[in-house]
């Protein structure tokens, strides 16, 4: 049985030029210190899946987390960072790693939106990415039986694609060699449910026709991830950006 999250958001006032360097969504990584009301600390997370494995993978969820670009406002996307940490159960190699296990070959980014009417999100753009195109920078220590190391991912997201007003939503998923080895989790932000406007979804592949249908989830944690690009506002426009995520359940002993 999974349980899941909402999140919070962050409002960001437009600058004064027509068009500029812009952040478009974000959600930061929790501080590493215990939240005072659940007492997870940063480093734990939620496994992700890439949504091009179709649930076949041996987590078999995937995680999205809700944004919005304001009336008025467009938004070309040109680069993702987020924060993640992986298993290493199947590799001969310490725990204690400077970069993900080498089962995760690549990582899929994918935008969706969310206000179609339907469970069913349509996907507007998709990125699939080689591991190697990733910088990754260790940002989280390995705790021996507690957390694995955590690493800030980022990479440039081809093509500018331009997002018009709506509301939408990012998931970031691990493509995996094997199936069943290492997967990808995706790391806490600060997001903790309290605006609904911001939910958070996932989509589970316990069986094949649950694959692609999103459920809010509402555990309270959410996903770290920044997009960038730039931004054509309105003038004195606010958007309202948000995030989401899953809290991780199933472990697996090592």
């Amino acid at each position: 049985m999974r349980s899941f999250a909402a999140s919070v958001f962050i409002i960001v006032a437009s600058s004064p030029a027509l068009v500029h360097a812009d952040v478009i969504a974000q959600n930061l990584p929790n501080p590493a210190v215990p939240d005072p009301t659940t007492g997870r600390y940063t480093q734990d997370g939620t496994f992700s899946d890439a949504l091009q494995s179709g649930g076949s993978y041996y987590y078999s969820q995937a995680i999205g987390q809700s944004f919005s670009i304001g009336s008025g406002q467009s938004s070309a996307i040109s680069a993702v960072t987020f924060w993640g940490s992986s298993e290493y159960i199947n590799s001969n190699a310490p725990w204690n790693q400077t970069s993900l296990s080498s089962n995760i070959v690549g990582m899929q980014i994918a935008i969706l939106r969310t206000d179609s009417g339907s469970s069913n999100f349509p996907i507007v753009k998709s990125w699939s990415i080689q591991t190697g195109q990733f910088s990754q920078v260790l940002t989280g220590n390995y705790t021996a039986n507690t957390y694995s190391p955590v690493l800030q991912i980022s990479a440039a997201l081809a093509g500018n694609f331009t997002l018009s007003s709506g509301n939408y939503m990012i998931t970031i998923g691990g493509i995996l060699n094997n199936p069943d080895g290492d997967a990808f989790s995706w790391i806490d932000g600060v997001a903790d449910g309290s605006v609904p406007a911001t939910q958070a979804y996932a989509t589970v592949g316990d069986t094949p026709t649950e694959w692609g249908s999103w459920i809010p989830i509402s555990d309270g944690t959410s996903g770290a991830f920044i997009l960038n690009g730039t931004s054509t506002p309105a003038p004195g426009a606010i958007a309202l950006l948000g995030v989401a995520g899953l809290h991780r359940r199933r472990r697996r002993s090592t």
